[in-house]
């Protein structure tokens, strides 16, 4: 039991103070959040160069799931993502699936679904995936959702980085 009556005052005071900071940050945020578009969202990650978080593996170029999402929260920490439930298709002992990833920025979102593939060869469905194929494709699925927001979005598209800064009009394909 306390029995300094100041610290009892003193602790309605911190937490009088507390509440108010709360309060005042939430505001602030509700008044950023409304500033938001999808437009502004666009521009400004469409306007990021991630080629310094770029990975090859092979022929491909890709950036890691961590690194896109630090480069994203860097500029909108008002982000989050979320996974839905696999849908698994087919009978039992023979199953293919599907995961889906949202990313949210303020209020707006962008979802992708992508089926759990092999990564080698031909892109075919895994029959029975495991855990691991589950999480790689959640992964893949949010740097993909990610990317249908801006953000490095020119690793999926028919031309260069540099290609479709300055040439939009052009229909040469670099591959």
């Amino acid at each position: 039991m306390n029995n300094d009556p100041d610290k009892g005052y003193d602790e309605h005071i911190d937490n009088m103070i507390l509440e108010k900071q709360i309060k005042e940050h939430k505001e602030m945020t509700k008044e950023k959040v409304k500033e938001l578009s999808q437009k502004i969202i666009w521009d400004t990650l469409r306007a990021v160069d991630c080629s310094d978080i770029e990975y090859k593996k092979g022929s491909l170029t890709y950036i890691g799931w961590a690194d896109l999402w630090a480069r994203l929260m860097d500029i909108f920490p008002q982000s989050t993502y979320v996974f839905e439930e696999p849908v698994f298709y087919g009978e039992p002992g023979s199953q293919t699936c599907e995961v889906t990833c949202s990313v949210y920025i303020g209020n707006f979102e962008r979802s992708v679904t992508l089926p759990v593939m092999k990564q080698t060869g031909r892109m075919e469905s895994i029959v029975n995936p495991t855990s691991r194929d589950l999480n790689d494709t959640r992964q893949r699925s949010l740097v993909k959702a990610i990317g249908m927001w801006g953000l490095g979005l020119y690793l999926w598209e028919r031309k260069t980085y540099n290609e479709s800064k300055t040439d939009l009009g052009s229909d040469k394909i670099p591959f």
